[in-house]
């Protein structure tokens, strides 16, 4: 433990985290650009892997590097960033929003100044235009165009999104594991798993690189400081010199290595290499804590530190970086320990914009928890957490291919991705689709409803009652059709970032054992690899199916009418509109509405688990949408649900905003009826809840009641007989009367400057939100659905 008493470790901590949340500019992904451009030459005749890893060691050689007053810690993430995503920039709008498809636009984002001078900015961002990644990149998004223009579906190149197992390199050292892989290099045939071998050392040598560095500042540091910082300094100078080499005796030690390889990690990937996560991470640093017998008082704050290394510059850009407690073991048993405990209450204190945290429960989880996860729910403006049925998702990846000796250390990749840590390139976000999309084009022939574009393959003209009847078939059809032509463009994108290897990256995803860089799209580089797919809108569509069977039966005659109305936005004819808002809707437990929707479901995740990535792995089925329910749905037409055109899709599996009125125990049974075994990619779900209807006198009281009256009957249900019960949800308690007090007057509601509120899977400063967002949250509190009472 520091010399400090855990009040003044947590008090540097926060003043930590104000010093950077003044923070206005991130340019350290430019100087990164500038430094691999300076040496380029320099890997001439090298692999790509080899070249890689000798431009990350001259990045970690030059890179400028401070240690601020207030560490106690060496190693920062901001380098790795730049001020670019969109959901937390306030001049985001939906109307202009178009992904992120162009890797050069992000120099857009860099304000010049005297030192970042726009000449400096320009010649970075030709050098990155002329690498052989953004050529392939732009040739991939070219070639579906016409597709995702309007988002009928979505590609990205993947960075982040996967879950490092450092375990390994803090415990034994990275010396230790230099040594095996220049054995292995050594020893092995293959020239190319020789190279990538090659490769991986010296990418692990520029962690060390980076680890003398920041020892030799602490040391010029330490000579001109005076008491108790003098003493600090030392011991940072002294255990630099010691890890990420060596193996961690210590928590402190543990932390430090940590975060070094957590920084090397980035730097590789930059810019943006978003959604790494961290995993179990109570189960990272319990033997240290355990070995050193420190209370959970000095554990947590030590481990504040490390929250506040997550939070990058004045909005927290680093978004989407999962952390996770709690969770079971292959017999069931709980597997909570003290850092899982003290990490709470690190988060409590703290409530910083990031990591997400999210919490493994199961059946055997302890009543302690749940009350300690009460304070979260019922303290207005403090984060809460991802929750997840550890029960289910063991039954979920244990029936898609995973051995039962990993399923321990399933976790959460960004948003609500479950892999395994260490193991796992799921290329999470590689695909989105857009139901929506399709069934507008479906019913208006292919052409756009939007801007009368002809998008895709032009459906045959019927005639409007014979097009409503059929509506199902040619759905299904048009669906397979544009996922056929997602996974080539998907596919593309995957190996235009190939051609980025991450030797580092790989040496902590199984690459000392596959011998393979884990991109490598012609051999798989980690045990387990697959391809994600976004599928959005499905119960708006599953809605507008039974909309469609209503009017056939009770009015046929306004087959045509429908369509036309459609096709005007309902413009002229609202009486129609309303009538189709009356017909039944998913999330009421209205068996047709239900069974609708889970037919939706499992026949859209049949036909992208069929789909087949650069690998011929299956595409992984993930019912979620970051926001993007939004964003797609404003390319999306109005629906035969009565939906207007470019209104919000439903947000994942949930219930389109506002039409579930019946209260959460109806909702709740009409989740039952979802298939979640198909859904290995993942899903998403969201409660708003009012806090009015608990009665608890104490946090730790309601913790246990909200366990009692929302996560049981979801959860662990013995009335639910379908296959696996639901194994996600994220909740947001409040009320839509109380954020709009909080945007009219932040001053007297967040003090602080902080709000946290829930976006999707991740957690972020309300008042940092553009206002679309921010009402896109009030809006789907949706307290109806969630009503107790």
């Amino acid at each position: 433990m520091s010399q400090l008493s855990p009040e003044a470790v947590t008090a540097m901590a926060k003043e930590l985290f104000q010093e950077e949340r003044a923070r206005k500019r991130l340019d350290g992904w430019v100087i990164i650009k500038e430094i691999q451009q300076k040496h380029e030459a320099e890997t001439a005749g090298l692999s790509a892997e080899e070249a890689a890893a000798h431009q990350l060691m001259r990045v970690a050689e030059e890179l400028p590097l401070s240690i601020s007053e207030h560490a106690l810690f060496a190693g920062t993430q901001r380098d790795a960033f730049s001020r670019s995503y969109a959901l937390i920039n306030p001049s985001f709008e939906v109307e202009t929003f178009s992904g992120y498809c162009d890797p050069t636009a992000i120099f857009n984002d860099v304000e010049p100044d005297e030192e970042m001078t726009a000449a400096r900015i320009a010649k970075a961002k030709a050098y990155t235009r002329s690498t052989p990644f953004c050529k392939a990149l732009t040739k991939a998004y070219a070639a579906c165009e016409s597709d995702t223009a309007e988002v009928a579906y979505f590609v990205e190149q993947v960075t982040g999104h996967v879950i490092p197992d450092m375990r390994p390199a803090i415990a034994g050292g990275l010396k230790a594991l230099i040594s095996e892989a220049c054995r292995k290099a050594a020893d092995e045939a293959d020239p190319l798993k020789a190279a990538n071998y090659r490769a991986m050392v010296v990418s692990m040598q520029a962690v060390l690189t980076l680890a003398d560095r920041y020892a030799a500042i602490a040391e010029e540091q330490e000579a001109h400081a005076e008491g108790e910082r003098r003493e600090q300094l030392a011991r940072l100078a002294a255990t630099l010199r010691k890890v990420p080499a060596a193996g961690a005796s210590t928590l402190y030690e543990a932390i430090q290595s940590f975060m070094l390889l957590w920084m090397t990690m980035c730097i590789e990937q930059a810019p943006n290499p978003y959604a790494f996560s961290v995993g179990n991470a109570d189960r990272i640093f319990e033997p240290y804590r355990a070995a050193e017998g420190l209370s959970r008082e000095e554990t947590a704050a030590l481990l504040k530190h490390l929250l506040v290394f997550y939070n990058v510059a004045d909005r927290s850009w680093a978004i989407s970086q999962n952390l996770i407690v709690g969770g079971r073991d292959v017999d069931g048993k709980d597997l909570t320990n003290e850092t899982s405990y003290a990490l709470l209450d690190a988060y409590y204190d703290m409530n910083l914009p990031q990591p997400i945290l999210s919490v493994k429960l199961h059946k055997n989880t302890p009543s302690a928890l749940y009350e300690a996860l009460g304070r979260f729910w019922f303290t207005p403006g403090c984060l809460t957490p991802s929750l997840f049925n550890d029960d289910s998702l063991f039954t979920v990846l244990g029936n898609h291919g995973v051995d039962p000796a990993d399923l321990p250390d399933i976790a959460i990749a960004g948003c609500q991705e479950p892999l395994i840590m260490g193991k796992d390139n799921a290329n999470t976000t590689n695909s989105w689709l857009n139901l929506g999309k399709i069934l507008e084009l479906t019913l208006n022939d292919g052409v756009s409803t939007i801007t009368g574009n002809v998008i895709g393959t032009v459906c045959e003209p019927v005639p409007p009652e014979q097009a409503l009847r059929n509506v199902r078939e040619r759905f299904y059809a048009n669906v397979q059709a544009y996922i056929n032509r997602m996974v080539e463009a998907a596919n593309n994108a995957s190996r235009a970032v190939s051609l980025l290897p991450v030797p580092f990256l790989s040496t902590l995803m199984g690459g000392l054992d596959s011998g393979y860089d884990m991109r490598d799209t012609e051999h798989q580089g980690t045990k387990y690899n697959g391809s994600g797919c976004l599928i959005h809108g499905s119960s708006v569509v599953a809605d507008s199916f039974l909309a469609i069977d209503c009017l056939l039966r009770e009015r046929p005659q306004d087959a045509g009418r429908l369509l036309e109305a459609l096709r005007t936005n309902f413009a002229t004819d609202e009486a129609l509109r309303q009538y189709l808002q009356t017909c039944p809707k998913y999330g009421n437990h209205d068996p047709a509405a239900d069974r609708e929707t889970a037919e939706v479901a499992s026949r859209v995740a049949d036909m992208v688990a069929a789909a087949r990535n650069y690998l011929g792995n299956p595409f992984r089925p993930d019912f979620s949408s970051p926001s993007t329910h939004l964003t797609y749905g404003y390319w999306v037409g109005a629906t035969p649900d009565g939906r207007k055109a470019r209104e919000m899709l439903n947000y994942g599996t949930d219930p389109l905003a506002g039409d579930a009125g019946s209260g959460l125990g109806m909702r709740t049974l009409s989740a039952f009826s979802l298939p979640y075994e198909k859904m290995n990619g993942g899903y998403a779900s969201h409660f708003g809840i009012n806090p009015g209807f608990f009665r608890g006198h104490t946090a730790e009281e309601k913790g246990l009641e909200f366990r009692d009256k929302v996560i049981g009957p979801l959860f662990f249900n013995e009335q639910n007989r379908s296959a696996v019960a639901p194994f996600y949800l994220y909740v947001n308690v409040t009320t839509p009367d109380v954020l709009r007090k909080v945007l009219a007057d932040p001053a007297k509601y967040a003090p602080s400057g902080v709000y946290i509120m829930r976006i999707h899977g991740t957690f972020v400063n309300f008042l940092d939100l553009s206002p679309a967002i921010q009402n896109d949250i009030i809006k789907r509190l949706d307290l109806e659905s969630t009503r107790l009472a």
